[in-house]
């Protein structure tokens, strides 16, 4: 479904590297409707901002009162198309996303509203919201394929694993990342080799055995098929042994993980309670690159300690804040 380079190029595009994301990158490549987005975090938008900025993306709002004349520019020029707050959807989109298009004179014409728009095959549009709990009715439902966002827990895990790890073991992050890369080329590789095994044997006249050519040439797959399947081998076990010293550091990543479900559902207390996705990942950030009780500290084990300790106390001190604002405003 994707590549490790791809895969490797959404990462550095600023999508989170998580099998939730993955899965909805894959999405967010190969639709036949066009994508709503449901990003309550953000991280969807920026990633789609990135992905697309060489093709010149424009940023809108069905709220905007330049939505009309980005999106028809956008149809004439080909240019990607992100419009948010998809939940003040504008009727006037519903040609667009029914491909209702009509050819003439050698000219591809959608109309909007009164108008007939040239469009470009290159054009492409995505819908997005930061609304989870929007009901889109059946009409826009059908227009449409969903891509959900929203961070579960074990997607948020994965993002503090990995974040981790970038920071207190750089070392079998990236060693990490050439084994998936390598991994995907071998598996190509084999790929490839069938394909020419199947066109070998397709190509033989007669009887196999009395063909040298084709013998010769089901050797030579055999053995590079060998080959790669034995570098296939050695890389799972480095990598096996990759995925040994990552798990020393999955407590703290459910750690981090718990905090944030936690703290969410202090908006059903009192609805001030706001915490964003960002805003945990920022602390988390803080605690890992720019904590001074780390300093002189090496042994692996005892910096995970104090790791988690001063994440915990970081939120505690950010929460009792929260506190304290709020009943300065509403004690008076």
């Amino acid at each position: 479904m994707s590549t490790p380079d791809e895969r490797l190029r959404w990462q550095a595009n600023a999508l989170p590297d998580d099998e939730l994301c993955t899965e909805n990158a894959i999405i967010l490549r190969r639709f036949n409707r066009y994508p709503l987005i449901i990003d309550p975090s953000g991280q969807a938008t920026e990633f789609v901002l990135h992905e697309y900025r060489d093709k010149k993306i424009t940023k809108t709002s069905f709220l905007d009162d330049a939505f009309r004349k980005n999106l028809e520019s956008s149809l004439r020029f080909g240019t990607p198309l992100l419009v948010q707050d998809v939940e003040s959807y504008d009727p006037i989109l519903n040609p667009v996303l029914n491909r209702e298009v009509r050819r003439t004179g050698g000219r591809t014409l959608v109309t909007l509203g009164d108008q007939d728009i040239d469009l470009s095959p290159t054009f492409t549009i995505f819908l997005s919201t930061r609304d989870p709990s929007i009901e889109f009715p059946a009409d826009i439902c059908s227009r449409v394929t969903f891509v959900n966002f929203t961070v579960t827990r074990s997607s948020l895990q994965s993002q503090c694993l990995n974040a981790v790890l970038k920071a207190e073991r750089p070392d079998v992050d990236s060693k990490r990342s050439d084994l998936m890369k390598m991994q995907g080329q071998f598996q190509l590789k084999l790929r490839h080799l069938e394909k020419d095994l199947l066109q070998a044997l397709n190509e033989a006249k007669g009887n196999l055995l009395d063909d040298d050519k084709i013998i010769a040439r089901l050797e030579t797959l055999k053995r590079e098929a060998g080959e790669v399947a034995k570098k296939v081998e050695e890389t799972d076990a480095i990598m096996a042994e990759v995925e040994s010293v990552s798990q020393q550091y999955v407590p703290l990543a459910q750690a981090c993980s718990n905090i944030y479900f936690t703290l969410e559902a202090m908006n059903q207390v009192h609805f001030l309670y706001q915490y964003s996705l960002h805003f945990l990942l920022e602390i988390f950030s803080t605690v890992l690159g720019q904590n001074d009780n780390l300093k002189d500290v090496k042994e692996a084990g005892q910096r995970l300690a104090i790791i988690t300790k001063d994440l915990f106390q970081v939120r505690a001190t950010e929460l009792h804040s929260l506190i304290l604002i709020l009943f300065c405003q509403y004690s008076f």
